[in-house]
């Protein structure tokens, strides 16, 4: 009886792997078929990814991990002082709570005012005075061209000519009130 048990299952077992076998070359066709329809109605079908992608996106992995190391080993080596010591012990009772004022620290770059702005859209005969929108602005030799200060460019850098011209942008401060329509130009920051 067990020997009958076994037959059949044996049977079983070897109809499986046909049946298998069978359905993975249905498989098989149908897939070609599917291509072949695909092909012509001009669809292209999916691939497998082409080795020298493969190749080429660990190479850039490689050299990302590489980039990421330089600049790791960089940034710490810029961060390193040359005396490793530990910070001085916080004494009590310092300065007795007075803080001195020596004074404005030093000098650093910041935004200069500017309320005169724009492109000119009309230049007076004698050249002197120059509209933006509304705005009549008049040049006299007290005001002064270009960005001044310890952090500014040099006067050959910088895009500031006397020469105003319709068209050219302007940017500039003055002292005066700008909603009153006509001012005098402290400084003409650029003009190009």
């Amino acid at each position: 009886m067990k020997k009958s048990r076994y037959k059949s299952a044996m049977s079983k077992l070897k109809t499986s792997e046909d049946f298998q076998e069978r359905a993975l070359e249905r498989l098989n066709r149908e897939r070609h078929k599917q291509i072949d329809n695909d092909k012509r109605n001009g669809e292209i079908p999916m691939r497998i990814a082409n080795p020298a992608v493969k190749k080429n996106k660990v190479v850039i992995w490689a050299a990302s991990i590489a980039a990421c190391a330089v600049l790791t080993l960089s940034i710490y080596a810029v961060n390193q002082n040359g005396s490793v010591t530990a910070p001085d012990p916080v004494t009590k009772n310092p300065s007795g709570g007075v803080v001195e004022n020596n004074g404005p620290g030093p000098a650093t770059s910041a935004k200069h005012r500017v309320n005169i702005d724009g492109v000119i859209d009309e230049v007076s005969a004698d050249g002197q005075s120059f509209r933006i929108g509304e705005l009549w602005v008049t040049v006299t030799g007290e005001t002064t061209y270009g960005i001044t200060g310890p952090t500014s460019p040099d006067p050959s850098e910088q895009l500031v000519s006397k020469e105003f011209k319709v068209g050219n942008t302007v940017s500039g401060f003055t002292s005066g009130d700008v909603t009153s329509g006509k001012v005098t130009a402290d400084v003409i920051y650029n003009n190009f």
